[in-house]
């Protein structure tokens, strides 16, 4: 095999990932599109969709998730241990006891 063969075995190697790249990059961003729309409308709407996104994106709820997920590992990995006291936050509803 030649020099200039196997320069242009190379050549021909690049431009088809070059065009593979190309064609993956459209299928995701077409599927990309489609998954954002089937979620809006399981939001019921664009407006309920930014409700969702702020949701969350929101420091709160991001660290009240965080918190509930530590408490199940946490109960799943050692269940003798308390969780601690510290980690109630904000947004979490204290139960109320009537007699």
């Amino acid at each position: 095999m030649t020099t200039e063969k196997k320069y242009e075995n190379m050549k021909m190697l690049v431009i088809a990932l070059l065009v593979l790249n190309v064609l993956l990059g459209v299928y995701v961003a077409f599927f990309k599109h489609d998954a954002l729309w089937l979620e809006t409308l399981k939001a019921w709407g664009a407006a309920n969709m930014s409700k969702a996104e702020q949701l969350y994106t929101s420091p709160a709820y991001v660290q009240q998730q965080k918190t509930t997920l530590d408490q199940i590992l946490g109960s799943m990995n050692a269940p003798t241990v308390a969780p601690k006291a510290d980690t109630t936050t904000p947004l979490e509803v204290q139960p109320t006891v009537t007699k």
